[in-house]
């Protein structure tokens, strides 16, 4: 749907289509009334990225296009069109996809933390037999000790 109207027709007409008053997208939008007024009158030409996604939920105008007609880049719509939240619905999927990635690096973490005290178990059988040589190559003590601390660190994160 390309919009032929100007911005501030496609505001007022849909905010009257859905029987709000100015005072009303306001606080559903979250900015002052005074800035609505502005947007229907002209006077604001370029409404912040925040309002148009509002205006998207709001108004059932699609924020792309708004976007594009008032004159924002494409990186600007695509970023508002992936990262900006106006609802809660939408910051808690935000908050559940986070959640999830986190819980999977998690698994990650301890996965490495066994895996580390699985070595662990085998590379002390290893240490000991070395360690039981006599005169060993002061190189390959401090590769064990080196290990030894490789392994320290991999368990503890």
């Amino acid at each position: 749907m390309v919009y032929d109207k100007s911005i501030a027709e496609l505001v007022k007409n849909a905010r009257k289509e859905k029987k709000l008053s100015a005072r009303q997208l306001a606080k559903l939008c979250d900015v002052s009334h005074t800035e609505i007024n502005n947007i229907e009158k002209g006077v604001r030409e370029k409404p912040a990225l925040l309002t148009l996604k509002a205006f998207e939920k709001y108004l059932d105008l699609d924020f792309k296009e708004l976007a594009e007609k008032v004159g924002y880049s494409e990186e600007a719509i695509e970023y508002g069109d992936d990262e900006i939240i106006v609802s809660y619905e939408k910051f808690n999927k935000k908050l559940d996809e986070f959640n999830q990635e986190r819980r999977e690096l998690q698994f990650k973490i301890d996965q490495k933390r066994h895996l580390g005290l699985d070595i662990r178990d085998e590379f002390e059988v290893i240490k000991e037999y070395l360690n039981s040589i006599p005169d060993l190559d002061s190189i390959i003590s401090k590769k064990i000790n080196n290990i030894d601390k490789l392994l320290d660190d991999l368990i503890k994160k």
